[in-house]
């Protein structure tokens, strides 16, 4: 049998939440490989990175100019990431393969992120935007997925089979539309007043997609199974679903709760993670349930991964974790 690969993203905008499993069938569990990408500040600058099991695996840009790497995914024994550099005007969507630039995707003449990543039969989807048009990428070449009248967003992508869903949002004139893209048609708008759409995974012929809508006083965070909403918080703080991923019947949502990292599972909270902070991509291996994310110490942010709600890496003292994938050794 093939691998399977599982995706939450995570993927975002600067805060993409991502995360992936690479698992051996008919094996039992092995030991696992925890990849991370992220940001770590270097004086005036930020250096995008990858860490590898809690250690820098790879700088990917030399910190003369700031970048941030949004999205990781392994195969192969190689690793890929997307994010974005300044080029000294704009931010200039990138892909990286283990510690070589792969891409430029963006030309720089306007703003571009590289948000979401998913590597599938040899090929590279990429989920951004490049101006004020939401982007799909296979490998270099480029779809539109809006017609750049307003600003749009592609965050989160995900492939099942022959399908490749995106999700991200729209501005329609009047409020931001959270919406999911399958092969580059819309599939569904989940949303009525101002919201977004953040993570995409699928199972079999169910989309799920994280994010928020608001209530006309706060952020509520949400899961929508296609077009229905099963989960959301109560509306009384804002709160913002970042990353989603499932398990047979269980869902485990990450993301923030005012200014708390928190992580929930079937629709209750399961941890709070840090009081200040934000949980930006999940993945759950073997039944243990890991999150990127950073946390607030009052002055900087701090790049950290968590294992069953309790620190297992600190991985930059002024940075950011924005995804993560697990390879089984």
């Amino acid at each position: 049998m093939r691998k399977v690969f599982l995706m939450v993203a995570a993927a975002a905008a600067m805060l993409i939440a991502t995360g992936f499993t690479a698992c051996k069938p008919n094996s039992t569990p092995k030991e696992i490989d925890i990849y991370v990408s992220g940001s770590e500040r270097n004086g005036t600058k930020v250096v995008a990175k990858v860490w590898k099991n809690g250690k820098e695996l790879y700088d990917l840009t030399d910190g003369s100019k700031s970048a941030v790497a949004n999205s990781v995914f392994v195969v192969g024994g190689d690793v890929y990431t997307a994010g974005y550099e300044d080029n000294g005007t704009h931010w200039v969507a990138k892909v990286w393969k283990n510690d070589n630039e792969l891409y430029e995707l963006t030309d720089g003449s306007k703003s571009g992120e590289a948000n979401s990543l998913f590597v599938a039969d040899d090929k590279v989807y990429t989920a951004g935007y490049d101006g004020t048009v939401a982007k799909l990428w296979k490998n270099k070449s480029a779809t539109d997925l809006t017609d750049g009248l307003y600003k749009a967003e592609a965050r989160s992508v995900f492939v099942a089979g022959s399908n490749v869903y995106t999700a991200g949002y729209v501005h329609n004139g009047t409020n931001f539309v959270a919406k999911v893209w399958r092969n580059s048609k819309e599939l569904f708008a989940l949303t009525s007043n101002s919201g977004n759409a953040n993570s995409v995974f699928v199972v079999g012929e169910d989309v799920y997609t994280a994010g928020w809508e608001y209530n006309g006083t706060h952020n509520v965070a949400k899961v929508w199974k296609n077009k229905k909403a099963i989960f959301q918080t109560d509306g009384t703080k804002n709160t913002i679903a970042r990353s989603v991923y499932v398990v047979g019947d269980d869902i485990y949502v990450a993301g923030e709760e005012e200014s708390a990292a928190k992580v929930w599972k079937n629709k209750e909270e399961l941890y709070e993670l840090a009081g200040k902070g934000e949980a930006l991509s999940i993945v759950v291996h073997n039944g243990d349930v890991y999150v990127a994310g950073r946390e607030g110490d009052g002055s900087n942010n701090i790049a950290k991964v968590w294992k069953n709600g309790k620190e297992l890496y600190t991985l930059a003292d002024k940075g950011g974790a924005y995804s993560i994938f697990i390879v089984e050794r």
